[in-house]
């Protein structure tokens, strides 16, 4: 077992008490009287808690109270907020600070560097560490946009996710602990004492060591049942776990211009351009390609009558044969996807005939094509129904689903029309098994009772009667009541185990390791609370201790409903970082579960298609997986 520094600097001395103010409040709460309220015990005798509204200062009809740490965590975080917040105030700090609350989030900013694109800010908000026992603030970093400025390679650069040469950033780890370093041995170091009550309190300036467990490596599971540790070698030396049987006919689409780009592709595709990076479609993914099997489509513009045409002439060409879309377009990556992309997608997806949508100005980069070949040419071979690989599970006969949500808006108003729900299907070892669409509704209060509906309608399908237990993965926190009402109704047609996992991608946490790039292992995670742990998707792999591309933030998985059953953790987490390895959108990408990466893009793809066209929500759903 080894041990991970988190960032989060601990109160030194934890055996503390502060002195609030409070009233018992009578009749309903006025959440918008700019009063905090707490739940707290009347005395050291009660047993039950009532409602106070509470205020640092002595205001009228308030009693003073004084309050143990643990008497209400939430309480003592905005207590500590507070008086760290008068310690920056009565400080004679050089830089720039903010202050910044919402909810029942509290941060103060420190910028720590400003440039015409932005300010880099070193962030400070309160947090207890449940799993030690321990008071004290998480310190963050961020990077904050100017208005004025586009989302551009140099507001990568000082995000930190692109190095000095504008590439990816393998030094993210060694620079962020930069940053945190500098602050904390210097303007840290005139606020780490501030006051509680009559007593004064110090933060450490050093990142509180934890203790650190790891998880197995991933395996995968090719054809013939054949196992790898990787996904390319496996596929390369094995064969995919499912080919597509029938003849594959490619039809690309695009303008006179592109005629030589689009022959550097297929050189590409058959492996007689890179030959060394990828060794074609046949050699890997047993998909026959030749001049035979290809067809063009010639469009003038990128207008919607002209796409439409496109559309019309592939449909014509599929009749007899198994046929994939490739249309070549020339946007800025930096602007996002465009219009046409969408627009195309959608009127393939009505067709059920896959897309695959290839970016000019992305691949036309130096050695750009070489290296995107295999991928490519994985989410071509995984949109016409072929399975690359699987993971080997840790739960046999389980169930994922991973919920997303989207909504559609009015274009002149902005109000929301409607809301829809609906959920990727995959079990445990990352196969794909469909989109459905679980529910769709005016009244966002009725969007609990339709999903309900909609869940216990899909578990009732023959498709999922073998399953014994099922997860459900969350990008977002749900009530205690809502996850039992959806237990209960999961009960009526079915006996299966049932687990939310909260999976939060964009979180507060980091942390590094004692190695010299202080980059945790792949596969490591340590505990914060009873249900709730911070794991490392990538990171260094034995025996080969070096890191060549930036690597992503840690992930925070929070089990909202299993209890006592602690002897089940390891096992769901096991699950949920194999299942970042089954993602078919690329050889390399296994930072996210599929099951919320998955449900991120569609919920984007379903924003976007709402934007172009009256979306037909039942069209989205597709047993293969069209949004790779």
């Amino acid at each position: 077992m080894s041990n991970i520094r988190l960032n989060f600097l601990p109160i030194t001395d934890q055996e503390f008490e502060f002195n609030i103010y409070r009233k018992e409040i009578e009749g309903a709460i006025e959440k918008n009287s700019g009063l905090k309220w707490y739940r707290l015990f009347p005395d050291s005798e009660a047993t039950e808690r009532k409602n106070y509204y509470v205020s640092t200062d002595k205001e009228d009809g308030f009693e003073s109270f004084s309050c143990h740490p643990n008497h209400n965590i939430d309480l003592t975080k905005w207590y500590l907020f507070e008086s760290l917040k008068k310690s920056v105030t009565n400080s004679n700090l050089t830089i720039e600070y903010s202050f910044y609350q919402r909810h029942k989030l509290n941060e103060i900013q420190f910028t720590v560097n400003e440039f015409n694109e932005g300010k880099q800010l070193v962030i400070l908000s309160p947090y207890y560490l449940r799993q030690e026992d321990k008071h004290g603030f998480l310190i963050d970093f961020k990077f904050r946009k100017a208005e004025n400025t586009s989302f551009n390679k140099e507001v990568q650069r000082l995000s930190l996710s692109l190095d000095e040469k504008y590439r990816s950033n393998k030094n993210y780890y060694l620079d962020k602990h930069r940053l945190f370093q500098g602050f904390l041995k210097s303007n840290f170091q005139s606020i780490k004492s501030f006051n509680i009550s009559d007593s004064v309190i110090n933060l450490s300036d050093e990142l509180m060591s934890v203790s650190c467990n790891h998880l197995d490596k991933k395996q995968y599971i090719f054809s013939k049942n054949r196992t790898s540790s990787s996904q390319f070698l496996g596929i390369k030396n094995y064969g995919p776990l499912n080919i597509v049987s029938d003849d594959v006919q490619f039809v690309f689409i695009f303008e006179d211009r592109f005629k030589t780009f689009a022959n550097d592709i297929f050189l590409s595709l058959i492996g007689k351009a890179n030959p060394g990076t990828f060794p074609g479609m046949e050699a890997m993914f047993k998909i026959k390609l030749d001049k035979t099997k290809v067809k063009r489509v010639s469009i003038s513009d990128y207008s919607n009558p002209e796409l439409l045409k496109a559309v019309d002439k592939v449909v014509e060409f599929s009749k007899d044969k198994k046929t994939i879309a490739v249309f070549i377009e020339d946007y800025s990556e930096e602007e996002g996807n465009s219009e046409p992309y969408y627009f195309l997608k959608y009127q393939f997806l009505k067709k059920d005939i896959p897309l695959q949508v290839l970016n000019y100005q992305k691949l036309s980069a130096r050695n750009t094509l070489k290296w995107s070949t295999s991928n490519i040419g994985l989410q071509v071979f995984s949109k016409l129904g072929g399975k690359p690989w699987i993971v080997k599970p840790s739960n046999t006969d389980c169930l994922i689903l991973g919920i997303g949500s989207s909504h559609k808006k009015d274009k002149e108003t902005g109000k929301i029309q409607r809301f829809f729900a609906y959920s990727i299907c995959l079990d445990s070892s990352g196969l794909y098994k469909k989109l459905e669409v679980l529910a769709e509704d005016e009244d966002e209060t009725n969007y609990l009772q339709s999903l309900q509906n909609g869940l216990v309608q899909l578990l009732s399908n023959d498709d999922f009667s073998n399953y014994k237990s099922c997860v459900l993965h969350l990008p977002f926190k749900i009530k205690r009541s809502e996850i039992k009402a959806l237990e209960q109704a999961i009960n009526e047609v079915s006996n299966l185990d049932f687990t939310v996992v909260k999976i939060n991608v964009d979180n507060r946490f980091f942390g590094f390791s004692n190695h010299n790039t202080l980059v945790p292992y792949e596969s490591s995670y340590i505990q914060l609370a009873s249900n709730q742990f911070l794991v490392w998707f990538e990171g260094l792999n034995y025996g080969k201790e070096i890191v060549d591309k930036r690597l992503s933030n840690p992930v925070h998985l929070e089990f909202l409903n299993i209890g006592a059953r602690v002897e089940d953790y390891k096992s769901y987490l096991q699950d949920i970082i194999n299942l970042s390895g089954a993602n078919w959108r690329g050889f390399n990408a296994k930072s996210v579960p599929i099951s919320i990466y998955y449900s991120k893009i569609i919920t984007e793809y379903i924003s976007e298609f709402g934007d172009i066209v009256d979306v037909e929500q039942m069209s989205v759903t597709n047993d293969k997986p069209w949004f790779l």
